[in-house]
């Protein structure tokens, strides 16, 4: 069990890579919105696994609490690069 949590912490790791390259690599302001979202996820995924390894009280409210975070985030930055229009 042990060794298939590594191997999930290894992949999301490979994908946080390859995103920060994508966000450097990228000009438009719409996909780094959304390479940063992803970025964002990536990091509560690995802190997710990561609580699978070691003992944690509080991983549920974190994680609960950094999704909320993170949907605020992704509808202000909507809100933004739309100019306020619905």
């Amino acid at each position: 069990m042990t060794m298939v949590l590594w191997a999930c912490i290894a992949v999301i790791g490979v994908s946080l890579l390859a995103t920060l390259l994508l966000m450097v690599r990228t000009k438009d302001v719409p996909s780094r919105a959304v390479l940063a979202d992803m970025i964002f996820y990536c990091m509560i995924a690995t802190y997710l696994v990561w609580t699978l390894l070691n003992d944690s009280s509080i991983a549920y409210e974190i994680t609960v609490l950094g999704a909320l975070l993170g949907l605020l985030s992704t509808v202000s930055m909507a809100r933004i690069l739309s100019k306020g229009r619905r």
